[in-house]
């Protein structure tokens, strides 16, 4: 029996240093920060004009990406009373479209100044730069 349990542990562990390379794979070992994972490659000059615009881009939309934050944080908040009212959720999400449709100005904005500073595009980071913050997506844009 102690044989059985031994070898089922060996094969175990065999197969999940086996499987770790396989894990180590876009999400899991790469990261979605500076690199040039899927998208064109870039100059040094490219790289340092990308990551201006892209500063730039964060610096402008700080305040908007805060507002749209404490409005979602309402939002949700209203949505949890114990009896909501229609009137003010509905305003809510009316002010986060506003702010949502001002985040998607400045992306336009930002991505016409990458295209006429040749900054190449790459496959796309999804909505909203892989949802996290900071300057994720370079080379992705």
């Amino acid at each position: 029996m102690k044989r059985n349990n031994k070898l089922a542990l060996i094969v175990l562990s065999l197969i999940a240093l086996g499987s770790t390379p396989a894990l180590a794979q876009h999400h899991w070992g790469y990261g979605d920060g500076m690199q040039q994972r899927g998208g064109a490659p870039m100059t040094s000059e490219q790289q340092a004009v990308a990551q201006k615009i892209y500063d730039d881009y964060y610096a402008q939309t700080s305040a908007l990406r805060q507002q749209l934050t404490s409005k979602r944080y309402e939002y949700n908040a209203l949505l949890t009373a114990s009896s909501p009212d229609t009137a003010k959720i509905n305003a809510v999400a009316k002010e986060m479209e506003s702010l949502n449709q001002s985040l998607d100005e400045q992306r336009v904005k930002r991505d016409v100044a990458m295209a006429q500073a040749g900054v190449p595009r790459g496959a796309g980071m999804g909505y909203g730069g892989c949802g996290g913050g900071g300057h994720m997506g370079m080379g992705h844009w």
